[in-house]
């Protein structure tokens, strides 16, 4: 948490926005607001619940604002997927990582719909931007490269997406995701072939003895590494 962030008590977000403690936490739950955002620290009357203030008003009057149309679940899904395609990044500062590949980057970025490109500067052009979750696909995609054929660079592809959908890109660390690449021998009737599969877990995981892992590419530490190389190409 940035320490120069304003913080609002939980009885005055009560207040100002009209809602019940029931409600509060009942979103909590259903995961329409983040747990980090719920900070308790000592007073002089004991220990309270403080929130970031800015990020709570306006997620709790967007809730508001949806919760007649959606039922909480859906709700929920609509919200992360919402915070996660805020997280964009410039193409200029990527292309300068030395891991990046405009290949990967054109495959992972279908269907994403184009970011709109970031206002120009004064005086400046237009700066083209990508989700940080289409970043984190050409960063894994490239751990495979040299283990994996055209259709299973596909097939790791279309797994993470559908894996990422509607989650939280920081819940890659916490959970201790990992992206898989296997080969599995068929036999029967006097007959083997090998099919690929891809699957995203949770480590530690275990596959049946048939299954062979190709490569393995830990997310939470691709997530890593690409916030850190982002920063220190900005500094």
């Amino acid at each position: 948490m940035d320490g120069e962030e304003k913080l609002i008590s939980k009885k005055e977000v009560l207040e100002r926005m009209g809602i019940s403690y029931g409600q509060l936490y009942r979103w909590r739950r259903k995961g329409l607001i983040p747990e980090d955002w719920f900070i308790r620290r000592s007073t002089f009357t004991g220990q309270e619940t403080f929130f970031p203030e800015e990020k709570i008003l306006e997620r709790i009057a967007h809730v508001k604002s949806l919760k007649e149309e959606h039922a909480l679940d859906e709700l929920a899904g609509l919200i992360k997927r919402k915070a996660n395609a805020k997280l964009e990044v410039t193409l200029d500062r990527l292309r300068k990582l030395d891991w990046w590949d405009e290949r990967l980057c054109e495959m992972c970025r279908h269907p994403e719909p184009p970011v709109p490109p970031e206002p120009p500067s004064p005086g400046g052009k237009r700066k083209e931007t990508i989700s940080l979750n289409a970043a984190l696909c050409v960063a894994a995609l490239r751990r495979l490269r040299d283990q994996a054929s055209a259709e299973e660079e596909d097939l790791a592809k279309r797994t993470l997406e559908a894996a990422l959908a509607g989650e939280p890109l920081e819940a890659l660390r916490e959970k201790k995701v990992t992206l898989y690449l296997l080969r599995k021998r068929l036999r029967a009737a006097g007959i083997q072939a090998d099919i690929s599969l891809a699957a995203v877990a949770s480590s530690p995981v275990t596959f049946d003895p048939d299954t062979e892992v190709v490569q393995s590419v830990d997310l939470g530490a691709v997530l890593e590494r690409i916030q850190l190389e982002l920063g220190k190409e900005e500094a």
